[in-house]
């Protein structure tokens, strides 16, 4: 017989012939009937008027004799093997104070003595039978799913301490693409490119990085061999950055082993199994739910019911739902309020999704996000029916390029092929008749021509501002910028008779563009001389307050509604008064300003009353706050 007889379906068959055997052994002792004339004599003893002289006994060879037996190990044999050790005991001395019952009640009433000894036996015997056969079908039970476990494919994720030098060397060029390398094993050159040995410095211990400026070092020993390995990496702004990267890599194994750590072959060599399967186990675990959790989109996976049973961090933030009231929480509640009109409601959506067993993609808006939506069915562990898996992707940014490219159209379309094409009418107007050119003609031909330009220049100078990267910063001073500024734009203020104020300072250094500051500057100052009647003061301040340097514009012109202050700095907004006093904007100016200010970390605010003035105040973080 193979160990597969230890199956529920065959226990109570091997429990009944295990019983059997146990009590043959005993009956080839005298202790079966030595127990059978005690518990009579007790019976004699504890009823003495109710069994009389002529008690019928039951000769143990007789038919009736095995009926108790028989019943007991029918019982017990389909009983015990489906019952807990705790339960297995109760349900014997169960069955035992019924034997004894039933044996006084024969002995009493029915004044025959029937042999229930064997009944008993077979009751004490089958409590440590049985615990131990439960016991055996447990133990055999968890070596076969350890045994699954162990030959389960587990998440495999080489150390670096494990790779060869080669094999680094060559995810290091993929990863990294150095300018240089080289590798050697025992002082023999294996690989090299832009480097020489004679560079190499003193590398004391094996796994630790040593940086010299662009080049990177490492001691490395795999088996008998010592390795060294180099990089030259590329000498820009990310170099610092990948060093520190190099030195949060562990090249090399940690030989240490704790104190602590025991076999559990003592106890039993399948045991031994028990330890590595939990660790692949809680590894892969660990590895999907870190996966799920740091996912760039928003992930929520739910029952065949779609309630909400996992979501990560990211539908957390976006719906603003804390994860103890999200895990529970019906999907379609999740989404209501949140339907995009053009899309059927969320109760068909999800329903389709699961009945269908179709996938699904809506477009929706979440706190003035955009979103798109991906349902899809997704078959739930350990059943055949089927959840939703859905995964949230933020399109912000791309509807807002979207909203950007069509604004883009509309003003080239609109604002900039305007003028051309009064040119051109112009133009074709002078060559039929060019004897009639007059003055008045070439002036509009150029205002037309110096407004194609304006608004070529705003539209490149905010494309500019747009790319603008902490790469192209020095060391600029903030009183000259505006100074410069001021220069520029003074021809048009003295046209219109108003005076610049400046208010002279320190020198105030920053970290920046100064000639993308300085158009900045020009935009504020044309904007506050445009919008400024004759004879009237511009104030400009450069100041420093705290680690900010500050720069406030005043005019006294006609200042700005308020309801069109929330929309000042968008692109192509122009305000509604002035375009019906004929002050033709391009819509860029403001936007232009507010980018090459963000860009240097800085906030700019604007302050204004209908008929009193505007200011506009510019705050930048100065170059160095302790100095």
């Amino acid at each position: 017989m193979t160990k597969d007889w230890l199956t529920i379906k065959n226990a109570p068959l091997a429990l009944g012939l295990l019983l059997l055997l146990s009590l043959f052994l005993f009956q080839s002792e005298e202790l079966p009937d030595r127990l059978e004339h005690w518990l009579y004599d007790q019976a004699i003893a504890s009823w003495p008027a109710a069994v009389s002289d002529q008690v019928a006994t039951i000769a143990p060879d007789h038919w009736a004799a095995f009926i108790p037996s028989v019943a007991v190990l029918v019982v017990l044999a389909s009983l015990l093997p489906r019952l807990t050790p705790t339960y297995i005991l109760i349900a014997c001395l169960t069955t035992i104070g019924l034997s004894i019952s039933g044996y006084l009640l024969v002995l009493i009433y029915l004044q025959i003595q029937l042999p229930v000894i064997n009944a008993l036996l077979l009751t004490v015997i089958a409590i440590p039978i049985a615990i131990g056969f439960r016991l055996a079908m447990t133990n055999r039970f968890l070596n076969a799913h350890l045994d699954d476990m162990a030959s389960a494919p587990s998440l495999s994720l080489p150390q670096p301490a494990k790779r060869q030098p080669a094999q680094l060397l060559e995810h290091f060029q993929a990863l990294l693409e150095p300018e240089g390398w080289l590798l050697s094993e025992n002082g023999e050159l294996l690989q090299i490119h832009g480097m020489t040995m004679a560079q190499s410095p003193h590398l004391p211990e094996t796994g630790q990085w040593v940086h010299q400026l662009n080049q990177s070092w490492v001691k490395l020993e795999r088996g008998s061999s010592t390795y060294v390995l180099g990089l030259t990496l590329r000498n820009d702004l990310s170099r610092e950055v990948t060093q520190q990267y190099l030195r949060r890599l562990e090249l090399e194994a940690d030989t240490i082993t704790g104190s602590n750590q025991y076999s559990a072959q003592a106890f039993s060599p399948r045991l031994e199994k028990i330890q590595p399967a939990n660790k692949r186990l809680s590894q892969m675990q660990s590895f999907i739910e870190h996966s799920f959790e740091h996912m760039p989109d928003g992930i929520i996976v739910t029952d065949e019911l779609a309630v909400v049973r996992f979501a990560n961090r990211h539908i957390e933030d976006w719906f603003r739902e804390p994860m103890p009231s999200l895990s529970g929480m019906p999907l379609i509640k999740l989404l209501q309020g949140h339907d995009p009109k053009e899309n059927p409601p969320w109760h068909e959506v999800v329903s389709e999704t699961l009945t269908l067993n179709e996938s699904r993609k809506v477009n929706l808006k979440v706190h003035g996000r955009d979103f798109i939506l991906h349902l899809a069915p997704v078959t739930l562990p350990g059943d055949s029916q089927s959840g939703i898996i859905a995964n949230l992707a933020d399109i912000s940014e791309l509807r807002e390029q979207q909203r950007q490219h069509r604004q883009v159209i509309d003003f080239i379309s609109h604002d900039v092929r305007s003028p051309l094409v009064s040119q051109l009418a112009l133009i074709e107007q002078l060559k039929r008749d060019p004897s009639n050119i007059n003055e008045h003609q070439i002036e509009q031909l150029g205002k037309l021509a110096r407004r194609s330009y304006s608004l070529a220049e705003e539209f490149v100078n905010l494309a500019r501002a747009e790319q603008l990267s902490e790469t192209r910063f020095y060391d600029c001073d903030l009183l000259a910028i505006v100074e410069n500024a001021r220069d520029s734009v003074i021809e048009q203020a003295h046209e219109k008779h108003i005076r610049l104020e400046l208010n002279d300072t320190d020198d105030l250094w920053l970290q920046g563009n100064a000639e993308l500051l300085e158009r900045a500057v020009i935009n504020l100052l044309t904007n506050a001389i445009q919008y400024s009647p004759p004879n009237t003061t511009i104030t400009i301040q450069v100041y420093q307050a705290g680690h900010i340097a500050g720069l406030a514009i005043a005019d006294e012109g006609s200042g700005i509604d308020e309801s069109e202050l929330p929309y000042l700095f968008d692109r192509y907004h122009r305000q509604r008064h002035n375009e019906i006093a004929g002050n033709h904007g391009t819509g860029l100016g403001l936007a232009f300003v507010k980018t090459v200010v963000e860009k240097h970390k800085g906030k700019i605010y604007v302050d204004s009353l209908p008929g009193e003035g505007t200011t506009f105040t510019l705050k930048l973080p100065i170059a160095d706050p302790m100095g």
